[in-house]
């Protein structure tokens, strides 16, 4: 029968894990004895946007400020009273601002600006609306469809898979010109890039009955989303 010492095996058991240290992993891949092709490509899918979104400006001018702040105050309380009616539109009341202009040669005056927006999914709902708007005295600044969040999403991971199907064909062609095959893709990276759309459609400030009576007219235009993938393809014999 044996007997070790505590110092002898803490020895035995360090030696142990140095040489455990030495061996390779079981199954390590040395990528070395591979080619390295480095790819990129890009996916694109389609849609017709299924928002609409109205940015409309109401303005008031007054030597005086209180008297010009009140003025807008009470057409956005008359906007928003009109855009309760109906659920198919939402109101955003955002940025207000009051200046003070002094004209070289005219008296001074007061200008309190405040900004809106109205989104809805078709412009059926909206449009109409935005005519009443322009009626009432408010300025429509622009008119821009766009994808909602939700389907945006949906969107993407199509444009993705897109993406990585063309990354896939393009390994597929490279591997089998230099007659080797692939054996596996590493450091996958995918990326989105913005979506696509139209110029928003600016409107002028008419401020005439008669400009102001007629709802004004948008048309949905496709718009495009893109995403970028790239990988370091393995090719092998």
């Amino acid at each position: 029968m044996r007997f070790y010492s505590r110092s002898m095996l803490f020895l035995l058991s360090a030696s142990s894990c140095a040489f455990m240290a030495m061996l390779p992993p079981a199954h390590a891949e040395d990528t070395n004895t591979f080619t390295k092709l480095e790819l990129s490509a890009s996916g694109t899918t389609n849609s017709a946007p299924d928002q609409l979104t109205a940015t409309f400006r109401a303005e008031a001018r007054n030597k005086n400020a209180a008297t010009a702040q009140q003025a807008v105050n009470a057409l956005v309380q008359k906007i928003t009273e009109q855009t309760s009616k109906n659920d198919a539109v939402q109101l955003a009341i955002t940025g207000y601002d009051v200046s003070e202009t002094r004209p070289d040669k005219e008296p001074a005056f007061w200008t309190a600006t405040q900004r809106l927006s109205l989104k809805a999914q078709n412009g059926n709902a909206l449009l109409p609306l935005a005519g009443q708007f322009q009626a009432n005295g408010l300025i429509l600044e622009s008119l821009d469809w766009s994808i909602s969040d939700d389907k945006r999403e949906d969107l993407l991971l199509d444009a993705e898979k897109n993406a990585i199907a063309e990354l896939k064909k393009q390994a597929d062609t490279v591997a089998a010109s230099l007659g080797l095959h692939v054996v596996r893709f590493s450091n996958v990276t995918i990326s989105e890039n913005p979506i696509i759309r139209p110029m928003p459609m600016m409107m002028s400030m008419a401020r005439s009955a008669d400009a102001s009576a007629a709802a004004p007219s948008s048309t949905a235009q496709t718009q495009h989303v893109h995403a970028n993938a790239r990988a370091t393809i393995l090719l092998g014999p």
